[in-house]
């Protein structure tokens, strides 16, 4: 479906050019501008006729502009849980369960998020491209993103870059930390070619984790982490790296399967908690908490006093 942008000329806009809405309020690069002008019918009009982007509004005036995206790729749609935590017009935000795939791949054809979605989209009426801002492993929970079309994705993906979108994760991680907070930067890349797991390794991708402990119990912490980059498996494989694997983890700390099972937790407990972004085209700021999930707070109720559990999100 097509994005349609409006804009209403006020007194102080005599004179002010098409160009100069574009670009300031509905935050629109040059890619996007020419997609209007050269791939839609009527895609920039002033009072329902097509015009030139130096064409000078006056008080009164309303601009349109359509911003056309291609075809969806067919993903079947399929009936499924969705916890949305946020949608609007350009973004829609899941808090996703642990052991659910994101898109289609082998074994999982139709129980994604990406089917559930398809099938929400239609069922609404609103035929989509299924377009993933950032990503999550299966067992990894939480927030996650898709905008609604290209530009949107656009935009969301150079707040990444530019640290404006900010996206933390809560861990499980054990042993006991030598630091109340700190930063790794270490690359990463394959273990070996064709093998899921990933270490650090010099000549490896550029990856940045900042970690704080929230709180420290006798073999375990719960962690707040952050990632300035968005590699693969790239919190667990640092908090590896410094000697403190996810609890749950058999891919990165199978050593810990005894422990795993005494806390209850039969995945890597890395839960993306808490998501800040500036909406694509208005630029109001959202944030947006996803509740900590059963199985960490069952573990975390071990040892957390009922009232401190409690104030956990």
């Amino acid at each position: 479906m097509p994005r349609i942008l409006t804009y209403e000329a006020a007194g102080a806009d005599e004179g002010r050019l098409v160009r100069d809405v574009i670009r300031e309020d509905f935050r629109l690069v040059a890619h996007d501008t020419a997609r209007a002008k050269y791939r839609t019918e009527n895609g920039i009009t002033v009072d329902g006729v097509p015009v030139r982007v130096n064409h000078p509004l006056h008080p009164g005036n309303v601009l349109r502009v359509v911003l056309s995206d291609e075809p969806p790729v067919r993903i079947v749609p399929a009936e499924g849980p969705l916890a949305i935590l946020y949608e609007d017009e350009d973004v829609i935000c899941i808090n996703k369960p642990a052991g659910t795939v994101v898109h289609p791949s082998h074994g999982h054809f139709s129980d994604t998020i990406a089917n559930y979605l398809a099938f929400y989209f239609e069922q609404k009426g609103e035929p989509r491209e299924i377009r993933t801002v950032g990503r999550l492993d299966k067992d990894t929970s939480g927030i996650l993103v898709f905008g609604k079309n290209r530009t949107a994705c656009a935009h969301l993906t150079e707040q990444a870059e530019k640290g404006t979108r900010r996206k933390r994760y809560l861990a499980l991680a054990h042993g006991v930390f030598g630091a109340p907070e700190g930063e790794i930067d270490a690359p990463i890349e394959r273990e070996f070619a064709g093998l899921q797991k990933r270490v650090v390794r010099e000549g490896g991708d550029e990856a940045h984790t900042s970690w704080k402990v929230a709180y420290q119990f006798p073999d375990f912490a719960l962690v707040e982490a952050e990632i300035a980059t968005g590699r693969t498996h790239q919190i667990r494989v640092h908090l590896t790296h410094i000697g403190h694997p996810l609890v749950g983890d058999r891919l990165y700390g199978p050593e810990y399967a005894d422990a795993d099972a005494a806390l209850g937790l039969t995945r890597a407990a890395l839960h993306a908690h808490r998501l800040d972004f500036a909406q694509p085209f208005t630029g109001e700021r959202i944030a947006l908490c996803a509740p900590v999930p059963a199985d960490m707070r069952g573990a975390l109720a071990r040892f957390l006093p009922e009232e401190e559990l409690r104030d956990l999100p």
